[in-house]
């Protein structure tokens, strides 16, 4: 069997509001396709036109070659051998930013492809089960402000608390992304407000968004949260202040996270060993795919770090985050964009079926693949332009 296909749909949400910060409000899903027409999909947090372009750039040189002469041709069962040869055969041009994030929907879709030809889910081709069910921690965010006062925002965030502990779920994480709306004083009121609700039982995570530019000014709420016992607060500083990230991790009891944005292992590795971060957080659609997120886990897992994948996108992600968070080391929560707790039409209409929470936690996945579907009439609405194919 060979890989004789490969499409990118740029899709786009017809209710687009770039002021809602909806992380699913486009996506470029890749579709891998064999010869017998079993497809595997995979997506990517990235400009769907930009990946769309360069899924077609052509071969210039050894070091910057076309997906299609990489992949056309070859067995889609070798996922970790295509996934190092697209990177070595694209390192000119595609190392970092939107090179590693096609390389990753189109991983995501080999793992979906091969899961689906050996008619196994795909936790099961990444090692087996690390654990008897996944739990899932779901993010709470209220949109950005766009107008509202605090008070407004405020009883918004603890209206998402109390639906999230009637829900059932045994982990989430409120999103602080208030900035100037709040000073950090008030901020500390709050987040002791919010570990009120949740309950000492349950998990409790904040992410602030890069809120500091200074460690010491981090440092100053984190010491005095410490007695709320936060899993992790999530980005106090920028991605790259990784000096900064270590001396606020070393002088604080409350655990630190961090990598959203990071790509490949070697970028995970620096954060770790140079930003002496507690909890990395993977994203399947930018790190490289399962492939690589699963080479960050088993690298945190040997330094005695805690993995905890980064999940904002569509059901196609949702489902990859799933069987990741099966498989790695080292993982006890993947983050959970929940269609019940923010209003996004990708998020909520792409793709099939929803996991389901059942005593906070979810069944490991049994389907073949990923085990979730598109919608075909939720992508014809949502098309931007007609699929840039390669055959």
């Amino acid at each position: 069997m060979k890989i004789n296909r490969i499409e990118c749909l740029e899709l786009r949400s017809p209710q687009a509001n770039a002021a809602d910060c909806d992380g699913a409000v486009d996506t470029a899903v890749i579709r891998v396709s064999a010869e017998d027409g079993t497809y595997g999909v995979g997506e990517t947090d990235a400009p769907p036109n930009a990946i769309a372009a360069l899924l077609e750039t052509p071969s210039a040189h050894i070091w910057s070659r076309s997906i299609r002469d990489l992949l056309l041709g070859e067995d889609p069962l070798d996922v970790e051998r295509l996934w190092d040869k697209v990177y070595e055969g694209t390192i000119y041009h595609g190392r970092r930013g939107l090179g590693v994030m096609l390389l990753s929907a189109i991983d995501i879709a080999l793992h979906d492809l091969r899961g689906k030809l050996l008619n196994m889910p795909v936790y099961r081709l990444l090692g087996g089960n690390a654990r008897p069910a996944v739990t899932p921690y779901v993010t709470l965010f209220q949109s950005m402000p766009q107008g509202r006062s605090w008070e407004e925002m405020k009883q918004c965030s603890l209206a998402l608390m109390h639906q999230a502990v009637e829900a059932g779920f045994q982990a989430m994480k409120m999103e602080m992304l208030f900035y100037d709306l709040v000073d950090d004083r008030e901020l500390v009121r709050f987040i002791h407000e919010c570990r009120t609700i949740a309950g000492d039982d349950r998990g409790f995570m904040i992410d602030v968004g890069y809120r500091w530019n200074n460690w010491n000014d981090a440092l100053w709420v984190l010491r005095r949260i410490e007695e709320d016992k936060l899993f992790f607060v999530e980005t106090p500083l920028h991605t790259d202040d990784l000096d900064g990230l270590a001396r606020l991790s070393e002088a604080t009891a409350t655990p630190v996270a961090a990598g959203e944005f990071l790509q490949t292992r070697h970028e995970f590795r620096e954060l770790m060993d140079r930003g002496a971060c507690d909890v990395i957080q993977p994203d399947m659609g930018r790190v490289g795919g399962l492939t690589e997120a699963m080479r960050c886990a088993r690298m945190a897992a040997e330094r005695g770090v805690t993995c905890v994948p980064h999940a904002w996108k569509t059901g196609l992600t949702v489902a990859a985050t799933r069987h990741f968070g099966a498989a790695a080391p080292s993982c006890p929560y993947t983050e959970f964009f929940a269609r019940d707790f923010f209003p996004s039409y990708l998020r909520s209409h792409l793709a099939g079926p929803e996991p389901v929470l059942q005593a906070g936690r979810w069944e490991l996945p049994s389907g073949p693949g990923l085990g979730v579907e598109m919608d075909e009439d939720v992508v014809q609405r949502s098309l931007v332009k007609p699929p840039v194919v390669i055959e």
